[in-house]
């Protein structure tokens, strides 16, 4: 490399790297989060009326409905990989990611409207076929914009509390996205009796939902383009898309960290998704909720990070990461727990005037310390980015997020399996809608029916941070990595062939 060009190319990651030490203005944390509004009502769709727009009101059995989510997020956590990979090789004047969130948001925004568009002529065989190509399509363009998204955060700071800041405006804006996708739902177009079970009310419902994650998608690529020259450049390739593949997935599988969270990922989001998946059957039918009621109930989760936001930052000014994330895991166990339990087993504590206040209550309290967890957790996932470069010479965001993506999916995929198989394994009827006696449920049923949407998922979740007594990366051993990573760019940069 000519002397010219090599102090060019060193010039560029000190600047870079000068840049990334520096304070996220407020105003970059914030249209960086916008993506993550996208996210949260694709999730909102997904987590709290899909199951129950499939079975209850188009007639689908719980277990054909858990199957085709099953389909489509194994073929989107297979696609995953790749995806990651390719967003982190590629050379574009937007730079590695922007380009894929710009391609894969009108799709992603389209496929959502679909979905929920189902037509009535639609039943059996070709009904299974028409929603598990809508999942499909849905899912994958939804990674194509999320994964290089979440990769922003990761490298666009070096900085151990600055990444933690910008996870909980992620986090936050996923929460807003969450909450805004459940107004929409249940408080404008399915409100009143009967509204849960009005096919024609989800239309507009999907429709305005994808007009929003259009607009908040776009404000996140221009937070993005803003901070393109924050980004790390991609690291200069030779060896072919499908040999390094195979080679940096073996790589991924050394990483100890990396498996640590793998494991915990796969565990908990099996039991957060069959939750979710029946968190309308059970506000429903098991605590015997009106709509408004049921609102105020799914409402309450998403408030919590308002409160989790500032909590977590002010611990992780005290406390390691693993540790806050350990305790926030067995938290959301017991706010799964108890509620059902007490309800089962000592019923005269839940008064129709007393059910809402302390599920309210109890959802702020489970949302608040599912984002206190999520700051810790996902702060350390961009940390063991850092670790992964610094043990094998290469930037891999995009690549190492997808693979935690899999576990994610791949565990969504299978507790919204789960969650269909155990509605039909406790007798809840399908296509309800058509039902005289839809809100009437025999006892056992429904006792059934709270068990299976409670405790069951909360015994899992308590499994889930076990694993992270295996995590060794402390903040003191990141802050080493950051120096010794700075000093290999800059060598790289300087002795880099042309």
């Amino acid at each position: 490399m000519p002397q010219a060009e090599a102090k060019s190319a060193a010039d560029h990651w000190s600047t870079a790297t000068a840049r990334r030490g520096r304070p996220l203005s407020v105003s970059l944390k914030a249209g960086y989060g916008a993506g993550a509004l996208a996210d949260g009502i694709v999730a909102a769709g997904f987590g709290f009326f899909l199951l129950f727009y499939l079975t209850a009101v188009c007639g689908m059995s719980g277990t054909l409905a858990g199957t085709a989510k099953l389909i489509a997020l194994l073929v989107d956590a297979i696609a995953d990989p790749a995806i990651g990979l390719a967003s982190d090789r590629l050379r574009s004047r937007w730079g590695r990611r922007l380009p894929w969130m710009v391609f894969s948001l009108p799709p992603f925004a389209i496929a959502f409207g679909i979905l929920f568009s189902m037509p009535e002529s639609l039943t059996g065989f070709p009904q299974f076929i028409y929603v598990t190509g809508c999942l499909i399509v849905l899912r994958v363009t939804l990674s194509g914009f999320v994964l290089p998204y979440t990769a922003v955060g990761a490298e666009v700071t070096d900085d151990y509390r600055e990444r933690a800041s910008i996870v909980s405006y992620r986090l936050i804006s996923q929460s807003g996205g969450i909450l805004l996708g459940v107004i929409l739902g249940l408080g404008v177009y399915m409100s009143g009796d009967g509204g849960l079970l009005a096919r024609e009310r989800y239309i507009p419902y999907a429709w305005t939902s994808a007009v929003l994650i259009m607009l908040a998608g776009l404000i996140a690529i221009v937070a993005v383009r803003k901070a393109l020259p924050r980004l790390h450049a991609p690291t200069p390739e030779t060896t072919p898309f499908l040999a390094s593949f195979r080679r940096e997935m073996i790589e991924l599988g050394r990483n100890r960290s990396f498996l640590v969270l793998f494991g915990t990922v796969l565990l908990y989001f099996l039991a957060y998704s069959a939750s979710v998946s029946l968190s309308l059957h059970a506000t429903r039918y098991f605590w015997n909720l009106d709509t408004f009621s049921i609102q105020l109930v799914l409402l309450s989760s998403t408030l919590g990070p308002l409160l989790g936001a500032p909590i977590s930052s002010f611990i992780l000014r005290r406390s390691e990461k693993r540790t806050l994330a350990i305790s926030a895991f067995l938290g959301i166990a017991i706010f799964l727990m108890w509620p059902p339990l007490v309800k089962i087993y000592n019923p005269q504590i839940f008064t129709p005037s007393s059910t809402t206040p302390i599920l309210v209550v109890n959802g702020i309290l489970f949302g608040t310390t599912i984002m206190i967890g999520g700051v810790a957790f996902q702060s350390m996932l961009a940390d063991t980015a850092d670790e992964h470069e610094w043990l094998f010479g290469v930037r891999r965001e995009g690549l190492f997020f997808s693979g935690l993506t899999l576990a994610y999916k791949g565990a969504s995929g299978l507790g919204g399996l789960i969650a269909g198989i155990a509605l039909d394994v406790v007798g809840f009827p399908a296509d309800l809608a058509s039902r005289p006696d839809a809100f009437q449920l025999p006892s056992h049923v429904v006792e059934r029916l709270g068990l299976i949407a409670g405790p069951l998922p909360a015994l899992i979740v308590i499994v889930a941070p076990l694993f992270l007594f295996g995590y060794h990366l402390t903040r003191a051993k990141h802050k080493n990595i950051v120096v010794e990573l700075e000093a290999m760019r800059t060598e790289a940069a300087v002795n880099e062939p042309r």
